[in-house]
């Protein structure tokens, strides 16, 4: 007689599967890169320096108020870690990131409405 195993089971047993069968990334243990945080009128540069790392290694997240920055370099046994608290005067929307010969640098506009402006004042009459 063959038991048909119960829901619980079958989920325990798909859990096991997909463990074995999950790519997993190897945990490496993290150094702080040297950086460089430029402010302008217009909103923030932030240059780090992660020597060695390349694009597909790069992880750049933007989460609550947090942006996180996380450089693989597997075959020297670490990554470069870094997050930033931002200020809700920037535009999430338009942070962008570049990097160039291990050179990581990050871009953060300020929303258009937070950004200094000089107002003209008008003669009345």
């Amino acid at each position: 007689m063959q038991t048909v195993p119960t829901e619980t089971q079958t989920q325990t047993y798909e859990k096991r599967d997909q463990e074995k069968t999950a790519p997993t990334k190897k945990t490496l243990p993290f150094v702080t890169p040297a950086i460089d945080v430029l402010q302008s009128e217009n909103g923030f540069l932030i240059v780090a320096d992660v020597p060695g790392v390349k694009p597909a290694d790069l992880d750049v997240q933007f989460d609550k108020d947090t942006l996180h920055v996380v450089a693989r370099r597997e075959q020297a046994g670490f990554a470069y870690r870094r997050s930033f608290t931002l200020s809700r005067d920037i535009d999430p929307e338009g942070i962008s990131a570049e990097l160039t010969d291990g050179v990581l640098t990050l871009t953060l506009p300020k929303h258009a409405s937070r950004r200094a402006r000089t107002i003209q004042v008008k003669k009345n009459g």
